[in-house]
């Protein structure tokens, strides 16, 4: 097994028990890992033994952040980004997701979970840009955003809801 594909796993493991944790923490139906695989990333079992996958992803602002982020560089992020970059990539994670979970078996409902790395943006900023985010519709269940908040906790936000807020409503943002 290779260095990188260890730590892509290593990266999904962590994203998916972050999930599953706060999850749990804010919901009554609770979910364990059942196990890692290639196609979806993870499947979850609830207490009634109903299945889900999660295909897992991970955000970065560019490719450069991403090689800082992971120890593959040591050049400083510039402070002038922009989060349109941000949601440009983020865009582009969910275009390629849903064209990938169109080659998945049926057996079971899928869900996305996007991890956001960024260590430029935080939940807040993703929130405040959300007329930009384009959600796949129909492929997935649910797609999940997990990133840090304000004070660096972990939190959690169904993208699904991005329409309650164009209403006004709550935003529905999780913390354990």
């Amino acid at each position: 097994m290779s260095y990188r594909y260890s730590e892509k796993k290593d990266l999904e493991r962590t994203a998916i028990q972050l999930f599953i944790d706060i999850y749990n923490c804010n919901y009554e139906s609770k979910y364990r890992l059942l196990y890692m695989q290639e196609q979806p990333d993870s499947v979850i079992e609830d207490e009634n033994r109903n299945k889900l996958g999660v295909e897992i992803t991970h955000l970065f602002y560019d490719a450069s952040e991403a090689k800082r982020i992971l120890g593959r560089s040591k050049h400083k992020t510039k402070t002038d980004k922009d989060l349109s970059q941000l949601i440009k990539e983020l865009n582009g994670l969910l275009t390629t997701k849903e064209e990938k979970k169109q080659l998945y078996s049926g057996e079971y409902p899928i869900s996305l979970l996007i991890r956001n790395m960024s260590s430029l943006y935080r939940m807040s900023d993703i929130i405040a840009a959300y007329k930009h985010i384009k959600i796949p519709q129909g492929e997935f269940k649910d797609v999940w955003f997990l990133s840090r908040g304000a004070t660096n906790e972990w939190l959690l936000y169904n993208l699904n809801r991005l329409e309650k807020l164009h209403k006004g409503e709550d935003p529905g943002i999780i913390k354990c």
